[in-house]
Order: structure tokens, then C-alpha cells, then sequence
């Protein structure tokens, strides 16, 4: 694979995505990954970019996002280099695990505990002058691959029984019942 550079915070989502449409169209990830190994890749680098675009300050020059993707064997090695002050990686994994405990878990903030459910060998650290580098190994995911992300009371449900026309009916998590 290669290299993709993008400049425009208010696109690179729809980029990234585009990107990853065009490799799935034409199997580029394959035979590393599957179709469900190509949906948690794209939901990683989705992850990590969303984050960049909704809450880092870039250093004062136009912001930057690289995005390298590789097909290695059996797996997939990612790099997103930016051009942001960075953040303290640790502290927010802390405050993140933080809202597992919680009474009522938000349906936000554990992107970064998905990264780390989800992927191998993740690490964070500066990349040079005014430089960040976010880089992973992914693999075909297990089935219980996001298990991780929620307490052992969010994953307890009933089978979703049959309504009167045939639909199915999602229950209410157990700590809303």
C-alpha cells in the first residue's frame, strides 16, 4: 500500500472512508484481512482521525494527516502521523476505563479502549519536529473482539424475540430494565 496525505479537517473523514471503499472494492486488503477485519481496520483509522479533527490543536501551521496502511502476511500495520500538539495517551485510556465503572456507562468516549481491544502492538509518540505518530497491527478480529468494552452486565440480553409482524425487538440493556 501507500502513503495518503490529507490536509482538510473538514474532509478527511469522507476521504478516509473513500479510501478504504476503493480498497475493499478491489480486495487490496486481502488475504490479511476479511470483510470483518476490513470493517474494525476502518472503524480504527476512523477512530483515531475523528478524534484528531474533534479535539486536537495542530501547531500553527495547515494540519496534516498521513495515513500509511500495509499488508504484512497475516495482518495489517497502520501509521497516522499528524501534525497536533499530541495528548496524554495514558491519561485519557485512565479516564476511559473510568467510564466502564460508571452507574450508566456513556455510549461515548471508549474509542480509544476499542483501538486497544481491537489491535496489537499500538503505540503513540512523537514523530519528529511538530509531529505525532499513531501506529497498530490489526488482525482478523475474534467474534468477542469489543467484549472488552463493556461491563459484563451490558453484554447479558435475551435473544431478541419476534414482535407481532416478524421483526425482531432489541430488549433494553439489564441496567435500563
Amino acid at each position: 500500500m501507500s502513503t495518503h496525505h490529507f490536509h482538510d479537517l473538514g474532509t478527511v473523514i469522507d476521504d478516509v472512508h473513500a479510501l478504504f471503499d476503493a480498497w475493499a472494492e478491489c480486495g487490496a486488503l486481502r488475504p490479511a484481512l476479511d470483510p470483518d477485519g476490513e470493517i474494525v481496520l476502518r472503524l480504527a483509522v476512523h477512530e483515531w482521525i475523528a478524534n484528531l479533527v474533534q479535539h486536537a490543536a495542530f501547531v500553527e501551521r495547515d494540519p496534516e494527516i498521513s495515513v500509511t496502511v500495509a499488508v504484512e502476511n497475516d495482518d495489517v500495520r497502520v501509521e497516522i502521523e499528524d501534525t497536533s500538539q499530541g495528548f496524554d495517551l495514558l491519561g485519557q485510556l485512565e479516564a476511559q476505563t473510568a467510564i466502564l465503572d460508571a452507574p450508566a456507562p456513556s455510549e461515548r468516549g471508549r474509542g480509544l479502549l476499542m483501538l486497544i481491544t481491537c489491535t496489537r502492538g499500538l503505540d503513540y509518540r512523537p514523530a519528529g519536529a511538530d509531529r505525532q505518530r499513531l501506529s497498530f497491527r490489526l488482525t482478523n478480529p475474534g467474534e468477542a473482539v469489543f467484549a472488552g468494552l463493556f461491563r459484563p452486565a451490558d453484554l447479558e440480553i435475551d435473544e431478541f424475540p419476534p414482535n407481532g409482524d416478524g421483526a425482531l425487538s432489541v430488549p433494553q440493556p439489564p441496567s435500563s430494565r
